[in-house]
């Protein structure tokens, strides 16, 4: 998402039950809305932009996930550490 406040405007969408009931359960078990599912889906299609920023902007949209997560407490250093032995068994 840009780092800009948009304003947000209501978009209406049809699709069949069973896929909208699966997707508020979804978004219910990762501590989100459809709504942010969707938006973030649909940003997905805008032009490419530099590698740089658009890494920047997936981090932060990162930010909170891992809050319950066992590595929440974890060093940056301490998970690098974690995922190279995991990769390459050291």
């Amino acid at each position: 998402m840009k780092a800009t406040k948009d304003p947000k405007v209501k978009l209406t969408l049809s699709v069949r039950k069973s896929i909208a009931e699966r997707a508020r359960e979804y978004a219910g078990k990762h501590h989100t809305s459809v709504s942010f599912l969707v938006e973030e889906y649909l940003d997905g299609f805008r032009e490419p932009e530099s590698d740089g920023r658009r890494k920047a902007e997936i981090i932060n949209s990162m930010f909170g996930l891992l809050k319950d997560s066992p590595m929440a407490n974890m060093t940056d250093k301490e998970i690098k550490d974690m995922m190279m032995k995991d990769k390459y068994g050291l």
